[in-house]
């Protein structure tokens, strides 16, 4: 197994996703792309929830976020999200920009895994 795929499997579950989308790699495709492009306007939308104490802005922005990472089972991603959106549910931000570090941390893994993923092959490969 290679670095890549190491790395890759440890920031998401290709597999998984195929399976959630009966085998469409395009459409997987699509959907991370679409992610991978919006996400930092989301996050820096965040940071400046978070700067203003907007809690109900930072519970709504995280919790987007984690539905869309959701999509292509992006779980560390998505985990770190949930973190943030039950923080702000708790009506509390100490340690939301630690959290919010923590997201970026993570997108930035999932946009290096990205530049790894042959689409051809995920769905040659998909099994059911």
């Amino acid at each position: 197994m290679t670095t890549e795929t190491q790395s890759l499997d440890s920031v998401l579950n290709l597999n998984e996703a195929m399976t959630n989308l009966d085998g469409d790699a395009e459409l997987l495709e699509e959907i991370m792309e679409i992610f991978l492009d919006t996400a930092g306007e989301q996050l820096q939308s965040i940071q400046d929830a978070i700067k203003a104490g907007d809690i109900k802005q930072v519970a709504v922005q995280s919790h987007g976020m984690k539905g869309g990472a959701s999509n292509f089972c992006a779980k560390k991603f998505v985990r770190s999200a949930l973190r943030l959106e039950l923080k702000a549910k708790d009506e509390n931000l100490d340690g939301a920009q630690e959290l919010l570090d923590g997201m970026r941390e993570n997108f930035a893994e999932l946009q290096e895994v990205a530049k790894f993923i042959n689409w051809q092959e995920v769905e040659n490969n998909w099994e059911e």
